[in-house]
């Protein structure tokens, strides 16, 4: 079994303090050997239907790893700057979301990894576009408490499928509304097949690879734990 991949964040920092009459004093805090951890963890689930009913053997689960992308974005998500020239307004680092879903095949050709950048071999979901959009809004599983995201895609039958050809499955990608071409500010992102090698997924994962027909419709719900 794989383990959950964590995304750990800890509390640390210092304070010094200065005065006339004050000799200069440094407080530290964080670095307890075992210091207050925010852990960001990923779920994924997936089933295939036909004609509504769950196919036998289609329910997947099983963790994602959340990407150095992932982490680098969490971090400017949460934290401001000073824009404009000369600088005055305050405005977020990022200000995407999370907004797509991206389908691959990649045969077992990439490692469930921080390092991924891209999906190895990415599929199209209709026509020539790779990201499809995530159901807004999404779900909190916990509610009231929001400590839990349920972000939700279903394939239709035509979807992924094309024509009478089956179609291999095995990698996954969560991917932010922004354009990785203009600071990722927010939509348009440009989501067609022929830019999937630019496409850098928060989130990742990859299963033993299983076939979808024009026959059956896939559904994906991605948890993200806080």
């Amino acid at each position: 079994m794989r383990p959950i991949d964590k995304v750990g964040v800890s509390d640390a920092g210092t304070c010094t303090l200065f005065g006339p009459k004050v000799q200069k004093r440094t407080v530290r805090w964080g670095t307890d050997p075992e210091p207050l951890i925010i852990s960001v963890k990923g779920w994924v689930s997936m089933v295939m239907r036909e004609r509504g009913k769950i196919v036998r053997g289609s329910r997947r689960e099983g963790p994602n790893v959340w990407t150095d992308t992932g982490r680098e974005y969490l971090s400017l998500r949460i934290s401001q700057q000073i824009a404009g020239s000369p600088p005055s307004a305050v405005t977020p680092f990022r200000v995407d979301t999370v907004g797509y879903i991206g389908v691959g095949d990649g045969g077992g050709s990439q490692l469930e990894d921080v390092n991924v950048i891209r999906l190895a071999s990415p599929l199209p979901y209709t026509g020539s576009t790779f990201l499809a959009p995530l159901e807004v809004p999404p779900t909190f599983p916990l509610a009231p408490k929001q400590t839990t995201v349920r972000y939700r895609r279903v394939f239709a039958e035509n979807q992924i499928t094309v024509g009478t050809d089956p179609v291999s499955i095995s990698e996954l990608g969560l991917f932010t509304n922004g354009d990785p071409a203009s600071e990722n500010a927010s939509d348009p992102r440009d989501t067609t097949l022929a830019d999937a090698e630019n496409q850098a997924p928060l989130a990742y994962t990859a299963f033993e690879p299983y076939v979808k027909t024009n026959a059956l419709s896939l559904e994906v719900l991605w948890d993200i734990r806080f």
